[in-house]
């Protein structure tokens, strides 16, 4: 009998493997047949859940490859896959539209400015999502570079919204473009990027030779470079909100001082044959030291005070300096300064024209050990010609010539600086055999003190 019994139960179990199954029909059409032959109406009641990720699977392990439910959150049904629960199976069926992302409705916030932190928030709409899964968000800007917008993971249902944060510091003025991808839809949008505008400058020029610094009118460089708007107005290379430009002549002492509390100066523009006396140094350095500004000083007349202004500047006591005859121009160092790789050019390794090709001033000893070199005579690092301080606004250049030039001046032994009608910095021809890029460091030069001035400047304070 127990075999028999046995047998039984093994042709059973081999008619059910091996043949189709029907419910409600005795010809079924497949390995599971569920209808009824004559009326055909009752439909299949799928197992209904909240959230996918409660089902489980009685044997262990993920749910079976295949499992489907129906989500009643989502009002749909979804199927499981090797990649996980699928999207609702008919979120691109019938007249309702499918899932979709929109980057041009939603709201823009924030200011966006060129070499400034900025930030803002950008809110992108979707409509129609069905359980689209994204991870953390983050895009970087392509156009203008800098910029970055953020999200955390989430989960998009129904309509709704995401907010980006975007943060950074943008490259340049322009546009920067953002592209959205999000379950298989991708929308894009864009920030306008400003370009910074600074304060206006109140800028003291000192000389007894108007060509050599900014107080003449706007025939030669000097002067003419600042006041262009192509180059610094509210729209030009490097934006701001132009300069006040005070003609100082050789103030000494007193009288200097006077000029720079009464007009609130932020940079100081020294050339050539002005000589500071003791009491002058004491002032300038008190400029720099405590009110913060910015001292361009160029010099080749005098020995003794030049080194004077430099030790107490720079806090030391050994800075000589020494006049060398026959340079003619002088090389541009490649260290990564912003007077060298500013916005006006990358002017690294370049040639710089010495004013009337004889003399300047150079290092011959001492050199501050607080300073970058910015110049030497031409191929002779032992004797640098330009020196930038490393924390304070303070810059050295052994040739007033570095400050002269115009736009019709030809001569090639003669004011250095290379500019067109507009007063946009361009290279000029120099001594006969190269040419000079004085025009583009005058100009970088410029851009740095407006913005080393602007944050570092005490307005309030007073030169004792």
């Amino acid at each position: 009998m127990k075999r028999k019994n046995y047998l039984l139960m093994m042709i059973f179990f081999v008619n059910i493997v091996f043949s189709q199954v029907g419910m409600g029909t005795a010809n079924p059409r497949g390995a599971l047949d569920i209808n009824k032959e004559t009326t055909n109406n009752m439909g299949l009641v799928l197992p209904t859940n909240a959230d996918p990720k409660n089902l489980i699977n009685p044997m262990g392990g993920n749910v079976a490859i295949g499992t489907i439910m129906y989500d009643s959150t989502l009002s749909c049904v979804r199927v499981f896959k090797s990649t996980g629960w699928s999207n609702c199976l008919c979120d691109q069926c019938g007249p309702t539209p499918g899932y979709s992302l929109d980057c041009s409705s939603g709201a823009l916030t924030g200011t966006f400015t060129a070499g400034t932190a900025s930030n803002g928030t950008k809110v992108i709409k979707y409509t129609n999502a069905t359980g689209q899964a994204y991870g953390a968000i983050s895009i970087a800007s392509t156009g203008v570079t800098g910029l970055t917008a953020t999200a955390p993971a989430g989960t998009l249902n129904g309509n709704g919204s995401i907010s980006l944060s975007i943060s950074g510091t943008p490259s340049a003025s322009g546009v920067a473009n953002f592209t959205v991808n999000i379950g298989g839809q991708s929308c894009t949008f864009s920030v306008t990027v400003g370009g910074q505008t600074f304060r206006k400058m109140n800028v003291l020029g000192i000389t007894a030779e108007p060509w050599y610094a900014p107080v003449d009118n706007n025939t030669y460089a000097s002067r003419a470079i600042l006041t262009s708007s192509q180059n610094f107005g509210q729209n030009g290379t490097f934006p701001t909100n132009g300069f006040n430009i005070v003609a100082g002549g050789v103030s000494q002492g007193v009288a200097l001082k006077n000029l720079i509390n009464n007009n609130n100066i932020d940079i100081i523009i020294i050339g050539y044959s002005y000589v500071p006396n003791d009491a002058s140094i004491a002032i300038l350095n008190d400029f720099v030291q405590n009110k913060k500004g910015v001292l361009m000083y160029s010099e080749e007349y005098n020995y003794t005070q030049t080194p004077k202004l430099i030790n107490a500047i720079c806090g030391g006591s050994g800075t000589t300096m020494t006049r060398i005859a026959g340079s003619k121009y002088d090389q541009l160092t490649n260290v990564n300064d912003p007077l060298l790789n500013g916005p006006f050019g990358d002017i690294r390794g370049k040639l710089i024209g010495s004013d009337y090709a004889d003399t300047s001033f150079y290092t011959k000893s001492g050199l501050p050990s607080n300073v970058t070199v910015l110049a030497n005579r031409f191929n002779d690092a032992s004797t640098p010609l330009m020196f930038k301080h490393n924390s304070l606004g303070f810059v050295y250049m052994g040739d007033s010539g570095w400050l002269g030039g115009s736009a019709t001046d030809v001569r090639t032994q003669i004011f250095p600086i290379g500019m067109n009608a507009a007063g946009a910095p361009q290279t000029k021809p120099w001594a006969d055999t190269t040419t000079s890029y004085m025009g583009f460091l005058y100009a970088n030069a410029i851009a740095w003190a407006v913005q080393y001035a602007q944050t570092n400047t005490s307005t309030n304070y007073i030169i004792p």
